[in-house]
C-alpha cells in the first residue's frame, strides 16, 4: 500500500469513527432511548441485576442501551457518509439550462451547456475551481482553461456554464462554432475562446480547495436541424 493510500485509509477510519460516535451520541436521548430502555433492561436482567424503579437510573439505562444500539446502526450509516466526505462532488452535464448572461429575443437566441456540480457531503467546500482541461492553446498545445471559482455549501448544487452558442434570424447567420466560457478579458472580445467545428469532446474538472478533483467528460455539438446546442455525458 502506497503512502497516499495509507493516508487516505487513516483519514477514512478517523472520519468514520467520528460520524459513528457523533450520530450515536446525538440520538442517545432521542428515538434511541425508546428502544434503549428495553435493551438495557434485558442486558441487566441477564446479568442478574434488577432494573431499579428510580427514574434517574431508568434514564441512564435507557441512554446506555440506546447508545449501544446507535453505535451499531450508525456504524453502517457512517460508511456512506464517510464516502461522501472523501468524494464529495457529483457531476452531471445538462443542455436544458440557459446562462443568465445570454441575451434572448426574437432575433438572437443563446444556448448553453453546463456542468451541474453537487456537494453530497456535510462539509462546506471553499474555493472550488472549474476548468475545461482539453482546450487548444494559442501555441497549438492542449491545456486547461479556467472557467469559474465558487464556494459550495453542504448539500447544495451549482450550474457551471462551460459552452455556448447563438442562433440568429435572417439576414444574420447562426454561429459556425462553439464558444467556451471563461472570465471576461481586457479589450473587445478579450479572452474569447471558440472551437472551429460543430462537435467536440470536453473534459471538465472541479477542484475544491481541500478535496480531490472530480472530472466529467461530455460531447458537445451544434444541432443544426434543431438550431440549438446539445450535450451528452460520456463514460469515464
Amino acid at each position: 500500500m502506497g503512502r497516499m493510500d495509507w493516508k487516505n485509509t487513516r483519514l477514512f477510519v478517523r472520519r468514520w469513527l467520528w460520524y459513528t460516535t457523533h450520530d450515536a451520541f446525538a440520538q442517545t436521548f432521542g428515538w434511541l432511548s425508546l428502544i434503549g430502555s428495553t435493551f438495557g433492561g434485558f442486558i441487566l436482567a441477564n446479568l442478574g441485576i434488577h432494573a431499579a424503579s428510580n427514574q434517574f437510573t431508568s434514564n441512564v439505562v435507557g441512554a446506555f442501551g440506546g447508545f449501544v444500539i446507535g453505535l451499531g446502526i450508525y456504524a453502517i450509516v457512517a460508511v456512506f457518509k464517510t464516502r461522501r466526505y472523501m468524494h464529495p462532488l457529483a457531476l452531471m452535464v445538462t443542455d436544458d439550462v440557459r446562462s443568465p448572461e445570454l441575451t434572448f429575443n426574437d432575433q438572437v437566441r443563446g444556448y448553453s451547456v453546463a456542468a451541474v456540480v453537487r456537494n453530497r457531503s456535510d462539509v462546506y467546500l471553499k474555493d472550488c475551481i472549474a476548468y475545461i482541461m482539453n482546450v487548444a492553446q494559442a501555441n497549438g498545445a492542449t491545456g486547461p482553461r479556467f472557467v469559474d471559482q465558487f464556494d459550495l455549501p453542504p448539500k447544495s448544487k451549482k450550474h457551471v456554464f462551460v459552452a455556448y452558442w447563438f442562433s440568429r434570424e435572417s439576414p444574420n447567420i447562426d454561429d459556425k462554432d462553439i464558444g467556451l466560457n471563461g472570465p471576461a478579458g481586457n479589450g473587445f472580445w478579450g479572452n474569447m475562446c471558440r472551437i472551429p467545428k460543430i462537435e467536440t469532446d470536453l473534459q471538465i474538472r472541479i477542484q475544491p480547495q481541500d478535496a480531490d478533483a472530480t472530472d466529467i467528460h461530455c460531447r458537445v455539438w451544434i444541432d443544426t436541424a434543431g438550431r440549438c446546442l446539445r450535450a451528452t455525458q460520456l463514460p469515464d
